[in-house]
């Protein structure tokens, strides 16, 4: 939590290699949650709107001691999608302002259900119009306030399941459907699921079982005081050794879409010098690559970390480079859709040899930036399919 305990930092977790996928700030104080409080006042939608609008703002400035690199999630209500996106239209550049000029990190907007009100037409409009501005976009408590329908149609950067779904989980029939309708549809649309709240061991074998690789909750990391995530990592005894499937049979019909594999990217404004990547690659030792985005988050360069640091690192390259914009060394970023399937990633890899292994860029239906697929990613789910296949033969 902040000095006076009004907002709190939960990281977002990879539940397979146990590393941050980003960081959500929570509102911690019941005057501060717009659907606790709009009962007890008498408000229309506008100003419903802009008290949720004007709240996300204030939590995102708090503390902005964010690592650019993890994405920021922010909540807000449906209704401030609607009547109150000019504010929030402004937030990346006040905070760019408070952060001095540093960069600052990729902002997904996790929108709740409707407050007040939120027709679906204006919902859409709305949404269009913060993805145009760069934001990603979420759907916080999909199957309570958001219709799958609805989820198929303006295709969110990922989806939330909450607490309480995630509490029936093996427990409940009906809870397990409702999450299996919902994990088909995001893998059909190639879209993350997540999950909230995950506080017991069984809990996060269910979520896996049903495939879901993202989570946050007591169980894998505490509340902070700060948002930072540096050395921050899910406890090891938590992590598989290998990401079980989620279907049963020993061979799939139906190859998984690289939208179930990606990871957040290390990314950067296009704009920043080569000392500012090698600072960045310095922080993040597991990083493979740097990704180069404009200011809508759409990818404009691919920076590899061997050839980078080879580039860098020889004779006169820190003089010849180092404060250079980093686009210099820079690739151009090779995309996939959120609907590529393993065997047409694996056959784009191959393609240029010169870059076999270099990761993959993931594009949302607004071809912004939606996270990495690591080629050794692709290879490992290849080899374990076969693996199983193999041995469903033997039996």
């Amino acid at each position: 939590m902040s000095e006076d305990g009004r907002f709190a930092y939960e990281p977002l977790l990879d539940v397979i290699d146990g590393r941050p996928a980003g960081v959500e700030v929570l509102r911690r104080r019941d005057r501060d949650r717009t659907a606790l409080l709009a009962p007890r006042v008498v408000w229309g939608t506008r100003q419903i709107a802009e008290f949720d609008a004007g709240i996300a703002i204030t939590s995102v400035l708090h503390d902005p001691r964010y690592d650019s690199t993890v994405p920021l999630h922010v909540d807000i209500c449906a209704d401030a999608v609607v009547a109150a996106r000019p504010r929030i239209v402004q937030l990346p550049g006040v905070l760019r302002e408070r952060m001095d000029g540093m960069p600052i990190p990729p902002i997904v907007l996790e929108i709740g259900p409707a407050v007040s009100a939120a027709p679906a037409p204006a919902f859409a409009e709305g949404v269009a119009e913060l993805r145009a501005a760069g934001f990603a976009i979420a759907f916080d408590g999909v199957g309570r306030g958001f219709g799958l329908d609805l989820v198929a149609e303006l295709l969110p950067h990922s989806v939330k399941i909450d607490a309480e779904l995630v509490a029936r989980l093996g427990v409940d029939p009906a809870a397990d459907a409702v999450v299996a309708a919902i994990c088909d549809v995001a893998r059909a649309c190639g879209i993350t699921v997540s999950a909230v709240g995950v506080t017991h061991r069984d809990e996060l074998a269910a979520l896996r079982d049903h495939g879901i690789t993202r989570a946050q909750g007591p169980l894998l990391a505490a509340m902070q005081q700060h948002p930072g995530v540096a050395g921050l990592a899910i406890p090891v005894e938590l992590i598989p050794r290998v990401q079980a499937a989620r279907e049963a049979a020993p061979l799939r019909t139906v190859l998984p879409s690289v939208a179930s594999m990606a990871k957040p990217a290390l990314s950067l404004p296009d704009t920043v010098t080569a000392d500012v990547v090698r600072a960045a690659f310095a922080a993040h030792p597991h990083a493979g690559s740097v990704l180069l985005t404009d200011s809508a988050r759409r990818p404009t360069g691919f920076i590899d970390r061997n050839r980078f640091m080879m580039a860098i690192s020889g004779p006169y390259g820190h003089a010849l480079y180092g404060r250079r914009r980093a686009d210099s060394l820079a690739d151009p970023p090779r995309t996939v859709g959120p609907t590529t399937d393993l065997a047409a990633a694996l056959e784009y890899c191959l393609a240029d040899r010169s870059r076999a292994w270099d990761d993959l860029v993931l594009l949302d239906g607004s071809l912004c930036c939606a996270g990495v697929v690591r080629v050794d990613d692709l290879m490992q789910v290849a080899t374990g399919m076969y693996t199983e296949a193999d041995a469903g033969s033997v039996a």
